[in-house]
Parts: structure tokens; C-alpha cells; sequence
């Protein structure tokens, strides 16, 4: 009897070192990822794909359980398994060679870390609250992922690959995989000489500029690289500028110089960065033009957000003008994740024959671990469990963010990030606030030389959402009580405060004005019958009740979800049509603007 035809095919190697379990696991996710197995696709049944194999069906029904755990794929009752609506797999949208969409962490980027007078303490783990972007707390790490990967590569067979592997190759399979199922998040789709493996992403970028650099190459930095980033390629005596752009449009402000090596690429959202299809295009065009090298620092996404499009200049580029480097995710690796390099062949046979003089070689053993860990579906699966786990830190984050700290401080993400850049006024200093909360457990990183507009960065890898809350109220603390930060208190007014009938007169009925911490409009109307309604975000999306009232000389609301739900009194005066709010302590905590009926006087 004819085994029936399913639209793909399994095949499996009998005589391989993986068993044939794994071997079903590992061709299945490589349907996924290739796109053979498309979103909402139903999969044959264990009989029909043991009959196709010519396996067990019960090697099928443990290859779809490992499947179904790690959420590649999911059961429906009565009807079978399928190909999920959101798959684990799916690749980034580039617009060049029909590749599709995936998600890829990133490895953080260097500039907090690297900032002169400051360093992540060895021990950050120990303190209560660190808000240490890249730094992996435990809840994260694919720890099960990894043991799998970790005994399949201390196999017999493959430890003798290991002792007996000259030279200085890569390892074909992690080559492979990352060909498959990394490199087409970058919009790229390489050659297996296309490509080399380091062991971290600094790795690889040092490897690339000592291959590039001559004391007499100029070097053009995007405004967005890494301070560390700079420095290492200033090490090498580089005489480097900035890249600048005609306002906000996307024309150069000067020509690049003849055989330039340009730096580009964003971990931040900063002004002057890389960030459009246009501005792409343009910096592509001029580096053609003058025969210049762009070296792009390739970033992938903490979070996996719908309706956003990666431009990445590999992606759109035609030849070898560009050099992609980058990482594997940092959520992923037990310790730093491994560097990749992108491109042409004779550049990685250069930056090859380097890493080899330099005893800088990535051992064939961990990186057959790495393949393993790939193929079987645990990197894509880990990436997508700690999407939902950042999501929901980055939220609380910026929740305690707008409630604590709304007066005093302004915050910016990027699409995909889940770290915060926080800006107070210009008499802040980061390295001061950084050294006073760390006293308190809170740990936070200088992100900014002066002028620049993200003083410093709050990331959520390293902390759980149950400590976040109270980690901002501590820094909170901090900033409220210290006057070099712009606190205020009671006794600065001029300005008498409200109580009882007369507060109660002022406020009952009024429509208030502000701006959340994030940037979004919020309005809240009090009730003359002491209901309290809100509409926050551009679309009013965000919305909550709860209820207001005046005992004695103090204003009282309690939301049913926001601020926490939490019944809070404050001190309040109207000084024209603006609202001032200060706690128990006579600190100033927050403000609003009084809606005014026309022809009303305040």
C-alpha cells in the first residue's frame, strides 16, 4: 500500500548520530522555518506521517509532544495538530529575495556598560531591584533546551568530531542553521562561505574592523553606535566623524570620503539614527558612489511587535558594500551569545585566517551544542516564551514609571526593544542617580554623554515584573528628595492650597489635562456625583473608572486599575488653570491642566 502524500516530506537517517525522534523534531522545524508549513496548516495525523517515515508512531507522538511543548505547534480538540496563527519561526518582512518574517533577540548594546565610571557590578543578580538591560535572570534561561542540546553534543561520536576536527571551519551544521534560521532576519541569504561564527558579538565586530581598518581609512560613526562600540574602533588610531543628515530628511550633509568605512546601525532611539526605508536607500546610494564599506551593526527585537517591518541596510543592498554583525539572542545563551559575521567569501576567509593567528577561535564542541539547540526548535521556542515574559515587564515598567515619576521624567523606547530611556531635566546627572539608587538595590545604567538625549536606561532582562513596582517607587524616592533633580515642596508655593467645600467646589465637574510619562494624552473628567472616568492614548484606548472625594485638606481618587488601584490623598492648589498635587510629606507629585468652560473665569 502507497503511503499517502502530505505536501512535504520527512526523511530520516538511520544510520545518523541523532535519533529518529530528533530527527522528526528537527525536520518539522525546518518546514517551519522555510515556510513549507504555513500558519493554520494541519499536520498528518502520528499514523499517516509513521507510515511516511517509516518510523514508530510512537517516535512521531514523542517527536509532536516536544513540538507542542515548546509551542511550535498546537493541538486543536477533536481535529488535530496544527501549525499555529503566530508561529515561532516566522521570518522578518525585507522586501528582497521573498523572505519572510522571524524573530531574533538581540545582544544589548554597549554603551551603558561601557560608560566610563560605571560597570555592572559581578553580583548584580544579588540586588533587589536591577533594571540591567541584557543582564539574563534565571526565569528566562531555556535551561531544559539547553540540557538536551548540551547531552546530544556530549555524544561519543560527536566528542571524537570534537578532538579530531582541524583547521579553522566552522561547524557545517551551526553554519547551516543559522543560514536557515537566523540570517533571514537580517534580510539575508548567505552562502555557507558567506558567513563565520565568534564567540560573542564584540568578538566579531573587533575581528571585522582589524580586517577593514588602516591607520589611514577614514571611519564615519552612525549617531546612534555604541559607545563601546566607538572607543573599540578608535583603539586602532582611526581618525572617525560623524555621519550627519540635512534635518530630518534623508540627504547626507556632506559626500562620504573616497573608501570610507561606515559604522552604522541603532540599538537606540535616538534622533539621527538609521531608522527609515528612505534614509537607507540614500546612505546605500553614497556609499556606492564613493566606494565606501558599511559595517551594520545588526540589532533583532526583545519583542516580537505586530505591523513593524525591519530595515536593515543588508537587506537592501545590492553586492558586498555591506558587512552585517551581530549576535544570537541574549535571552537564549547561558552566558554571552555567539557573534555572526555576513560577507563576501574572500572577506571571511580574511577575517577567518585573523581569528585563527589570534587564537581567537570558537570551539567546534559549542557550537555543534548551538546547532542542536537551533535545529530542535529550543532557540525560536525560548525567543518566543520571553517575548511574552518582557512584554509584560516593559509594561509594568512603564506603568511605575508614569505613576511614581510623571512629573520628573520623560521616556522613549524603540520598536522591539524592552528596555526604557529616561531623560529628566537638564540639571540631571546619570552617574549621580546611578550611584544614589544603587545604594538602595537599584541598579541603573548611565546611557548618555552630554547632550544626548536618553540620560540614562532601564531594561527588564534582568528583573521580574513582581520587583519592578517597587524598584521605581525606591528610585522614586531618590529623585523627590533630591533638589539638583528638580524637586519641589509645599513650602516653595505661593500659592495657598485648597480644603474642604472650597476644594470640593473647584474640582467637582472639572475635565483635567496631561501628559503620560510615555508620551501619550490622557484626560479624566470628576464627577459632580464623585466618579472619576479616564481616557488615555491617541485613539482613547485606554480607559478606567473609580471614584473621588475631599476629607478635610485633602484630594482623594481611587482608579479601579490604574495607579494601581490604590486609594491615594493629596495636598492640592490651583494656580490659574493648572492643577498642583503634593503628598503627606510636601513633595511635589504631580500636575494637570483645568479644562475651562468657555467664557469661565479660573
Amino acid at each position: 500500500m502507497k503511503a499517502p502524500k502530505f505536501g512535504f516530506s520527512i526523511a530520516v537517517d538511520r544510520q545518523g548520530p541523532l535519533s529518529l525522534q530528533l530527527q522528526v523534531r528537527q525536520r518539522i522545524i525546518d518546514a517551519l522555518s522555510l515556510g513549507i508549513l504555513r500558519p493554520g496548516r494541519r499536520l498528518p495525523s502520528t499514523r499517516l506521517l509513521a507510515m511516511q517515515t517509516g518510523v514508530s508512531r510512537n517516535t512521531i507522538t514523542l517527536a509532536y509532544d516536544a513540538l507542542l511543548a515548546e509551542g511550535h505547534l498546537e493541538s486543536r480538540a477533536r481535529s488535530g495538530v496544527y501549525v499555529p496563527a503566530s508561529p515561532q519561526v516566522e521570518r522578518v518582512t525585507t522586501g528582497r529575495r521573498g523572505l519572510r518574517r522571524a524573530p531574533v533577540a538581540n545582544e544589548r548594546g554597549a554603551a551603558a556598560r561601557d560608560e566610563p565610571g560605571f560597570r555592572v557590578p559581578p553580583n548584580w543578580l544579588q540586588y533587589p531591584y536591577p533594571f540591567i538591560d541584557g543582564c539574563i535572570e534565571p526565569e528566562l534561561l531555556p535551561i531544559e533546551g539547553w540540557r538536551e542540546a548540551l547531552r546530544l553534543s556530549f555524544s561519543k561520536q560527536d566528542l571524537l568530531r570534537w578532538g579530531t576536527t582541524g583547521g579553522d571551519s566552522d561547524d557545517a551544521r551551526f553554519v547551516d542553521e543559522l543560514r536557515t534560521k537566523v540570517l533571514p532576519s537580517w534580510g539575508v541569504d548567505a552562502g555557507p562561505d558567506e558567513v563565520l561564527a565568534t564567540v560573542s558579538g564584540q568578538q566579531a565586530l573587533h575581528l571585522v574592523m582589524a580586517s577593514l581598518l588602516e591607520r589611514s581609512t577614514p571611519v564615519i560613526f552612525d549617531a546612534g553606535i555604541d559607545a563601546g562600540a566607538q572607543r573599540q574602533v578608535l583603539a586602532r588610531g582611526a581618525t572617525a566623524t560623524a555621519l550627519r543628515w540635512e534635518g530630518t530628511g534623508a540627504r547626507l550633509a556632506a559626500p562620504l570620503p573616497h573608501g570610507a568605512v561606515l559604522l552604522a546601525g541603532s540599538r537606540r532611539a535616538t534622533p539621527g539614527t538609521i531608522r527609515t526605508r528612505e534614509r537607507a536607500a540614500a546612505l546605500l546610494l553614497a556609499a556606492a558612489e564613493s566606494g565606501a564599506t558599511i559595517v551594520e551593526c545588526v540589532h533583532g527585537a526583545d519583542l516580537l511587535e505586530s505591523g513593524r517591518d525591519a530595515v536593515t541596510l543588508r537587506s537592501l543592498a545590492r553586492g558586498d558594500q555591506v558587512i552585517a554583525v551581530g549576535s544570537l539572542g541574549a535571552v537564549t545563551a547561558l552566558g554571552t551569545a555567539p557573534g555572526i559575521v555576513h560577507g563576501n567569501a574572500r572577506l571571511i576567509a580574511r577575517i577567518r585566517e585573523l581569528r585563527r593567528h589570534t587564537g581567537a577561535e570558537f570551539p567546534s564542541g559549542i557550537q555543534r551544542a548551538w546547532a542542536y539547540f537551533i535545529g530542535l526548535g529550543h532557540y525560536a521556542g525560548a525567543l518566543a516564551r520571553a517575548n511574552v515574559r518582557l512584554l509584560e515587564r516593559r509594561t509594568a515598567l512603564r506603568d511605575a514609571l508614569n505613576h511614581y515619576l510623571h512629573r520628573f521624567v520623560r521616556i522613549e523606547t524603540r520598536p522591539g526593544s524592552s528596555a526604557y530611556w529616561i531623560s529628566g531635566g537638564p540639571q540631571w546627572n546619570a552617574t549621580h542617580l546611578a550611584r544614589a539608587a544603587a545604594e538602595l538595590g537599584v541598579l541603573i545604567e548611565p546611557a548618555s554623554a552630554a547632550g544626548e538625549t536618553a540620560q540614562f536606561c532601564m531594561g527588564v532582562t534582568s528583573i521580574r515584573a513582581e520587583r519592578i513596582r517597587a524598584g521605581v517607587q525606591e528610585l522614586a524616592r531618590i529623585v523627590r528628595a533630591d533638589p539638583q533633580l528638580g524637586s519641589r515642596t509645599l513650602r516653595e508655593e505661593t500659592v495657598a492650597p485648597l480644603a474642604g467645600a472650597t476644594l470640593q467646589r473647584a474640582l467637582a465637574g472639572a475635565t483635567l489635562l496631561y501628559n503620560t510619562v510615555y508620551g501619550e494624552p490622557c484626560t479624566i473628567h470628576l464627577g459632580s456625583d464623585g466618579t472619576l472616568s479616564g481616557r488615555a492614548g491617541y485613539s482613547n484606548e485606554d480607559r478606567d473608572s473609580g471614584r473621588w472625594w475631599v476629607e478635610g485638606d485633602r484630594w482623594y481618587r481611587q482608579w479601579q486599575h490604574w495607579a494601581y488601584g490604590e486609594r491615594l490623598g493629596l495636598v492640592t492648589l490651583i494656580d490659574g488653570d493648572q492643577v498642583r498635587w503634593f503628598n503627606a510629606d510636601g513633595l511635589f507629585i504631580d500636575t494637570a491642566v483645568i479644562v475651562r468652560r468657555r467664557g469661565a473665569r479660573p
